[in-house]
């Protein structure tokens, strides 16, 4: 039986819904606070963070690391091909995502959504790893053409993003991949 350590409000944990959803999978949900964890969650995860995936003596303590985990697990070569080039093509979107647009998408989060106070302009960085992930990103379709788990990573990660002061409209190829993700009854059930 798998096990989802989960927190609604976490965009890492909306991820692994999304795909556990796609998939079709049960799960029993561990709900863990967001702030002042418990001492017992500090003890299953390293470095106190959100969430965690466990499947019999197997626990994942990365998303997108369970992402890959879930899709190979149930043999979905469509959601995360098992050929070298369609493989790092999901890869890099998903690293990319984790690397590049995450810092600069919560650096906007705390202030914007969060209500967090910060001296630091945001925008520039966004614009930069925004404009660099759109040309990662598939000419039509979903992130990579056919929905992929980086299109689960994709949406989970940017959650928040539509309550952002920025023009999606800068960017096609993201706002195209939104729009079709958001769509997905999985989604839907995930958020």
């Amino acid at each position: 039986m798998l096990t989802l350590y989960d927190n609604r409000g976490s965009t890492n944990a909306i991820k692994v819904r999304f795909l556990l959803a796609e998939l079709g999978l049960d799960y029993e949900t561990i709900d863990v606070p967001l702030d002042d964890k418990p001492a017992w969650y500090c003890d299953l995860h390293p470095f106190n963070l959100l969430p965690t995936l466990v499947d019999g003596d197997l626990t994942i303590t990365e998303s997108n690391t369970a992402l890959r985990y879930l899709a190979a697990r149930e043999g979905r070569d469509d959601l995360y091909p098992a050929d070298p080039v369609g493989r790092a093509r999901v890869d890099m979107l998903l690293d990319s995502l984790s690397l590049e647009v995450r810092p600069a998408l919560w650096a906007a989060e705390e202030p914007v959504v969060y209500g967090l106070p910060s001296d630091v302009d945001w925008r520039p960085a966004l614009d930069r790893a925004l404009t660099g992930y759109e040309r990662l990103l598939a000419d039509d379709g979903y992130a990579v053409g056919d929905f992929s788990i980086a299109d689960c990573a994709i949406a989970g990660r940017m959650q928040y993003i539509g309550q952002l002061p920025i023009d999606l409209g800068r960017f096609p190829r993201l706002d195209r991949v939104l729009q079709l993700t958001f769509a997905r009854p999985a989604y839907r059930a995930a958020v």
